[in-house]
């Protein structure tokens, strides 16, 4: 049994918030999270690596990444640029695994980037019809945008052991997590668009080379800056977990598998700006990596088998992250930009370490039992 916690000053918030505007929309049903975070006990099992860390010769800025598992390969990849987030001559770059993660290849080219103004940058990895698929952005020409001018989406499958592009398969949405099936056959993903508002982009079925985006409604209190989306289907709905203001997650609803949505609102969750990952365990248990207060501490949150809100929350890492060892916008210490993956009892979660390397925690699925 997990000790009970005191009503905190950030629940207190969020009651000012439900006072001045509607009531929150309840994503989190257990007592408050504590204030301080060091009192979020950390998952029990949990165990920490590098998939790749930046030599002098190697591009020096690191972010977004993915991973995935097939025929008893592990895949990551993630964005690569020489220094700058989002920067000229952008790649999306990866290494493999052969030993359930404890060694890695050397690095790999999957999206090669642009000489002029448009760049590749990271996307999502799956295995899709026996095969593994990674569908990553392109911008920097095309149609402006607030954030990314002629935003679209490319499919790269890996084919005799090379990757190969099988074009433009979204336009306006950049992608953020394993796609997911819905009731109706359609499979789903979340992302952002070239203006940095909440989207989901929606295949045709299982024909994976053309998926339709849908733009998510939201209120002017959202404050888009980047509002990076992931969803889970959680029985008949979809449900949407957007990065916005006001140290909380925003939420969405659908319950027609994606093609409307209602307004984001406030969650009574929270969660500082950054990218966040929503998924639903084989236990049948939604969860949700994300960063509590600030991109100091990266946690995991699960709910009880069948429910669609989250009532348990245990610390991945917390501390001060090394500083970057290169120069470069947009760089800092922090663990963000979370994305998981199960695969044999295990959560394996990779992201970005001060936006330079890849890290990579494991995590027993049964030390995210909820009673």
């Amino acid at each position: 049994m997990h000790q009970k916690l005191p009503l905190t000053a950030f629940a207190l918030l969020l009651v000012s918030f439900a006072c001045a505007d509607d009531a929150p929309y309840v994503l989190w049903t257990d007592e408050a999270i504590p204030g301080d975070v060091t009192e979020v006990p950390f998952a029990a099992g949990l165990a920490h690596s590098t998939i790749h860390a930046p030599d002098k010769e190697q591009d020096k800025f690191l972010h977004g990444a993915a991973i995935v598992q097939h025929n008893g390969v592990f895949y990551a990849n993630w964005a690569n640029s020489p220094t700058n987030e989002n920067g000229p001559l952008e790649t999306l770059k990866g290494r493999r695994s052969t030993d359930g993660g404890k060694t890695w290849s050397d690095l790999e080219t999957i999206g090669p980037g642009f000489k002029g103004k448009e760049r590749h940058s990271h996307g999502v990895l799956f295995v899709h019809q026996g095969k593994v698929w990674t569908i990553c952005s392109r911008f920097g020409v095309g149609t402006p945008g607030r954030r990314f001018s002629g935003l679209k989406a490319e499919a790269f499958v890996l084919e005799e052991n090379t990757w190969k592009s099988h074009g433009v398969v979204m336009q306006n949405c950049w992608p953020y997590d394993e796609p997911v099936n819905m009731n109706n056959g359609n499979w789903i993903t979340g992302g952002q668009d070239k203006d940095g508002l909440p989207v989901v982009a929606i295949s045709k079925g299982d024909d994976f080379t053309q998926w339709d985006s849908v733009l998510i409604p939201y209120p002017p209190a959202l404050k888009p800056s980047f509002a990076e989306t992931t969803v889970a289907a959680v029985g008949e709905k979809v449900l949407a977990v957007i990065r916005g203001g006001g140290g909380v997650a925003w939420v969405s609803t659908s319950e027609d598998n994606g093609r409307t949505w209602s307004k984001a609102a406030r969650s009574n969750m929270p969660m500082p700006r950054a990218k966040a990952y929503l998924g639903q365990l084989s236990t049948g248990q939604l969860y949700l990596i994300s960063n509590l207060q600030n991109r100091d501490t990266l946690v995991i949150s699960a709910g009880k088998p069948g429910a669609s809100t989250l009532s348990r929350m245990w610390r991945i890492r917390h501390g001060k992250s090394g500083p970057p060892r290169f120069a470069g916008h947009a760089k800092g210490k922090q663990w963000s930009y979370p994305y998981g993956y199960e695969h044999d009892g295990t959560l394996y979660i990779v992201y970005s370490v001060g936006k330079e390397e890849c890290g990579l925690s494991t995590i027993p699925i049964a030390s995210l039992n909820v009673d």
